[in-house]
């Protein structure tokens, strides 16, 4: 009766579980005296008390039991972690983060080389390789929960033109050699017309519904359209060059007065020298010299030059340069803000919508009179010819006011981004400068180092150092 209650009151093993419950460890309290060894089912009763059921290590317990290993923990149970599933994936053989801005090199200069606007593919070149979702498997506490694994998702096939698939739809390559765009998950690849060489009068005028790259000169008298963007690699002589999309003349132009650039995108340029520019987004370059310029957005001049000499610059968000004229005290214009250009487009637009409208509101009584007539007479007038000719002027003229209303639109969103416009000159502006904000003008008659242009709260034109 003595061993027996001895056993009944000896210390259990002691079970203890972590946080995570990923991890049970068992302790053995040291016997004393004559107590008699654990057996494994007292090691599993105090197992079973903790709720541990999982990841067992049997063979460790079976030892512990022959070693009667008391006094330390032993770790007697692991649990299994969930792996995580890996969504599936393309793996992109082109170039998908073009690069749009020039890069500055430490020494101050721009490096247009660094715009890369065009990304070209060859047919047959592999665009982008599928990796299948792999789908991960769940785990296990060692109290038997099951942990979830999260699953690995699959992605939808990609769209667009210009591409094969192959029959397992994890390859895709190009059908034609083109430049290729991609955006949410979209791939168009269209013709691009490449001049390898100079754009002269052995290539004739250019006119592309796509993307045209010159790899030479645009030599004088050759005209350049494009529904995309224009990438000229070397220098632009007096032509006229003109892009639906974005400009990039790495070599400069040189336009003699009658050379033309312009873009409903933006414009990169090394320089401009006696040219017409004109651009809906923003233009960079590093000098302009006795050029006509009108911008929708902001004018750059950030090169080591950074002039603007001669000429007028008009940019209705604003300007930035270094430099503004020069020692010969050329004079030289600038314009931000409201200016004569802007005034005179809103009011063109505004006028253009009132004599539409007013065509429209005279077609569409016309049409109601004859109605009108049809009812008193009852007589059905709608096969009426002069009625059928009134109404069909009428939906030719109703679609040009949509266009003009979308003209005032955009009009006056520029006048909404004219709104706090300035310029700021970093180093140096020469004596016979024109600086115009709005309406408001200041000549500048003494040599200014730094400043900045802005309209004050009494609406005064004043100049501030940088």
């Amino acid at each position: 009766m003595a061993d027996v209650k001895a056993k009944k009151d000896r210390k259990k093993p002691v079970v203890r579980v972590s946080y995570n419950e990923m991890e049970a460890f068992m302790m053995l309290p040291v016997l004393e005296g004559e107590e008699e060894p654990y057996t494994l089912d007292e090691i599993n009763t105090a197992l079973e008390r903790a709720g541990v059921k999982s990841g067992i290590k049997t063979d460790l317990l079976e030892q512990i039991v022959i070693d009667q290993s008391c006094g330390y923990e032993h770790l007697i149970a692991e649990g299994t972690e969930a792996v995580d599933g890996i969504d599936g994936y393309f793996e992109y053989n082109f170039n998908t983060d073009l690069n749009r801005r020039p890069t500055i090199r430490p020494d101050g200069s721009v490096d247009y080389w660094s715009i890369h606007l065009v990304e070209i593919v060859e047919e047959g070149q592999v665009l982008a390789i599928y990796h299948e979702p792999v789908q991960g498997s769940n785990g296990m506490s060692v109290k038997g929960k099951l942990r979830k694994a999260k699953r690995g998702r699959p992605l939808p096939p990609l769209k667009g033109k210009g591409f094969d698939k192959s029959e397992d739809g994890l390859v895709y390559t190009s059908q034609i050699d083109g430049k290729i765009d991609m955006k949410n998950g979209r791939i168009n690849i269209v013709p691009v017309y490449e001049v390898y060489g100079n754009a002269d009068l052995s290539t004739g005028n250019i006119d592309f519904n796509g993307d045209v790259i010159v790899h030479g000169n645009v030599t004088t008298g050759i005209s350049i359209k494009a529904q995309g963007s224009i990438t000229v690699d070397g220098v632009v002589e007096a032509s006229r060059i003109e892009a639906n999309k974005d400009i990039v003349l790495r070599g400069g132009v040189l336009g003699k007065k009658r050379g033309i650039v312009s873009a409903k995108g933006c414009i990169y340029a090394k320089f401009f020298e006696y040219a017409n520019v004109e651009a809906c987004g923003f233009i960079e370059a590093d000098s302009f010299l006795d050029c006509n310029v009108f911008c929708e957005d902001e004018v750059k001049l950030n090169g080591k030059k950074g002039s603007i000499i001669g000429g007028k610059t008009e940019a209705i968000k604003g300007i930035t340069a270094n430099v503004l004229g020069n020692e010969s005290y050329k004079k030289t214009s600038i314009q931000v803000g409201i200016g004569v250009e802007l005034l005179k487009r809103v009011n063109n637009a505004e006028n253009e919508l009132l004599e539409v409208q007013s065509l429209v509101d005279k077609l569409t009584e016309g049409i109601r009179q004859f109605d009108e007539l049809g009812k008193e007479k009852n007589v059905d007038v709608k096969k009426d010819e002069r009625r059928v000719a009134l109404v069909r002027a009428k939906i030719a003229k109703t679609a040009d006011l949509n266009i003009c209303k979308e003209k005032v639109e955009y009009v006056h969103k520029l006048l909404e981004k004219a709104k706090g416009a300035d310029i700021k000159i970093t180093k140096k502006v020469f004596p016979g400068s024109k600086v115009m904000i709005d309406s408001l003008v200041v000549i500048v008659k003494d040599e200014q180092n730094g400043v900045n242009f802005v309209i004050n709260e009494e609406n005064n034109l004043v100049m501030y150092p940088i």
